[in-house]
């Protein structure tokens, strides 16, 4: 541009603002939200999208014009209803903004646009807006792209594990009770190691990638599909119709990868095996469903692959027991990984299924045998009148020693007393209960070398089991390994077996079924690590406070005195007290901060409970953090 008439301008100005506007290509309006008439202050004409210079009904024109992509429409419509019914202060203005899909012109389809907005109020609520609808399209693609590129697969195109489990859960948050439940399954290769193997990495990839186009064959465009793992994949099938449907699309797929890979005169057999998940019946989380669908992919993979199952509350129990001929080992890896995965939920359906209790025990020591690698486990009851554990249950590999056969007894009588003497001397309390732990006994008892040579006990944990307020006997992880450091797993399982064994699998038979659950109750509190305690609301005095307080305030605890006399040495109730608070028999809980045995500030609850049926008062039941 040169010439005498052209100036070089030194401010902005209007046609400045122009030439910027266009380059960015950013259209502006003025909408009359009385009216609902909304005007573009510059020719629509010159912008990328198939707009009205003017719509008299901007609300229809974006909602029943098809202006607005149908995926992006729901959003919209949700972002006009909250500027339209927000209650904004008179002669107040709030700025809105939101990304959209808007008609392209002509071919172009639907172009991503930001509309922004500053509204404006008057004393009826919103009067005029103001505002632009600017073009993000390359970038807002340049974006799905890289996010695109972190969530998917390389070779398959599917989800990657992080971006397939977040979706997955996404998509469950918002489910509601009138939607069609989905379906959760995992579909594993049969024989991908040895294909793999010998015909080599890149035949192997190609054999996923004919995987996964057989997985999208099979299932539509809205479930959600992601690969896992090498050859695992994953399968939400939402909107299930009925389970006639779901056993045809499994069947498909069976077919469709039962198959017969070549390369250099050789051939190699493939398919998959397949577990299902049932929403919600066996699981409303990511986690719980894939645990299920996992369980019975095992169970497929006993029966001998090239098959699917579907998770069923006597899976566990039915693992015992499956025969299938090609892979016997399996049935013992479902057990296993049963137990590992879910420790609790594997032991009472186990006791459901076998009505054993034994029977239970024998099985849960030779899991533990064998998960933590250990030489011997046992369970032991107290005999009273010897003062001493008489071992009842035992489990010993191949390079531990049992003390239970009538011929260990005899030939090792002298050691078993010794033996028995140090674990009981290590007993203390412990975050997990009572425990004697020793991690070296060749370090520790020096003196004792030859008997745990002898008895090949290297390191060993036994945790006392309660009932009630009586100890009945103990649970032991022992190990010819020394030094050995049990784990936090270990301390754990082998806590919560305690707790099973002295409120279940050992319980005593001819207690009625009320003084029981009683029992049972109270000894589960007495197993947390809270300090926890239930006290007369009229009285304030103590009528239970479970173990931890008891291993916090030795014997201040037999001390008949009132809670805060008792726990903290005051005269009057202690501040913040939420007794006084609560109602007479209201289902009500109350937070509050109070101090500990150490004068420290921690978070305490409590509740309304009725102790006993016969009682006609409620009670105070108080958990306070021990940290």
């Amino acid at each position: 541009m040169t010439g005498s008439k052209f100036e070089i301008p030194k401010e902005f100005d209007t046609d400045i603002y122009r030439i910027l506007n266009d380059v960015e290509n950013i259209i502006y309006f003025k909408w009359d939200i009385k009216t609902d008439r909304l005007e573009f202050m510059s020719p629509v004409e010159s912008s990328d999208y198939d707009l009205p210079q003017v719509a008299e009904a901007a609300s229809t024109v974006f909602f029943g014009g098809n202006v607005v992509h149908p995926e992006d429409s729901e959003k919209f419509e949700k972002f006009f209803d909250e500027m339209f019914w927000l209650q904004g202060t008179k002669n107040d203005s709030k700025f809105f903004s939101n990304k959209v899909r808007l008609r392209g012109k002509e071919d172009r389809g639907f172009l991503w646009a930001e509309f922004r907005l500053l509204l404006y109020f008057g004393e009826n609520g919103p009067t005029i807006g103001f505002g632009c609808i600017c073009n993000i399209n390359v970038k807002q693609l340049w974006q799905m792209d890289l996010q695109r590129s972190a969530e998917h697969d390389v070779l398959t195109d599917f989800y990657n594990k992080d971006a397939t489990q977040r979706y997955i859960e996404m998509y469950l948050a918002k489910l509601s009770p009138t939607d069609l439940p989905p379906a959760f399954i995992i579909i594993d290769a049969d024989g991908f190691k040895a294909i793999n193997d010998s015909f080599g990495h890149l035949f192997g990839d190609g054999v996923l990638t004919d995987m996964g186009k057989a997985i999208r064959s099979v299932f539509r465009q809205k479930d959600i599909v992601g690969r896992i793992g090498g050859d695992e994949f994953v399968v939400l099938f939402v909107d299930m119709p009925s389970a006639e449907v779901l056993e045809k699309r499994c069947t498909e797929l069976l077919k469709l990868l039962d198959r017969h890979y070549e390369s250099n005169d050789a051939s190699l057999p493939f398919s998959v095996s397949i577990g299902i998940a049932l929403y919600p019946e066996h699981g409303t989380t990511y986690v719980e469903l894939f645990k299920r669908a996992d369980r019975a992919l095992y169970e497929s993979k006993s029966k001998g692959k090239n098959q699917y199952s579907v998770y069923h509350q006597s899976l566990i129990g039915r693992s015992f027991t499956v025969d299938s001929g090609r892979d016997p080992q399996h049935a013992e890896e479902i057990r296993q990984k049963a137990f590992q995965d879910n420790m609790l939920e594997f032991i009472l359906n186990l006791l459901y299924e076998t009505q054993n209790p034994s029977a239970t025990i024998s099985i849960c020591i030779e899991m533990f045998g064998k998960q933590f690698n250990l030489d011997r486990v046992s369970v032991s009851r107290y005999n009273r009148s010897s003062n001493q554990y008489d071992t009842e249950f035992e489990w010993v590999g191949p390079n531990g020693v049992s003390i239970t056969n009538k011929e260990n007894l005899q030939k090792y009588a002298p050691l078993l007393d010794r033996r028995y003497s140090v674990i009981d001397s290590n007993y203390r309390p412990t975050p997990y209960g009572v425990m004697s732990i020793c991690e070296d006994t060749f370090e520790k008892y020096p003196q004792e070398e030859d008997l745990f040579r002898t008895l090949r006990l290297g390191a060993f944990v036994h945790s006392q089991i309660a009932h009630g307020s009586e100890t009945v006997g103990s649970v032991g992880f022992e190990t010819s390994h020394r030094p050995y450091v049990f784990s936090k797993e270990e301390f754990t399982k082998l806590s919560i077996f305690s707790v099973l064994l002295g409120n279940i699998l050992l319980d005593h038979h001819n207690d009625n079924v009320s003084e029981r659950m009683s029992r049972h109750l109270q000894n589960i509190l007495d197993h947390m690590q809270e300090f926890i305690y239930v006290v007369d609301k009229e009285t304030f005095e103590p009528i239970f406070f479970n173990n931890t307080i008891r291993q916090t305030l030795g014997n201040v605890a037999n001390v008949d005195l009132t809670c805060y006399k008792r726990f903290h040495n005051l005269d009057e109730p202690c501040e913040g007290c939420p007794i006084a608070k609560l109602s007479k028999n209201g289902n009500e809980y109350i937070d509050v901060k109070l101090n500990n045995w150490w004068g420290i500030e921690t978070p305490a609850r409590a509740y309304n409970i009725r102790w006993d049926d016969e009682m006609d008062k409620y009670l105070a039941l108080i958990i306070q953090s021990s940290f």
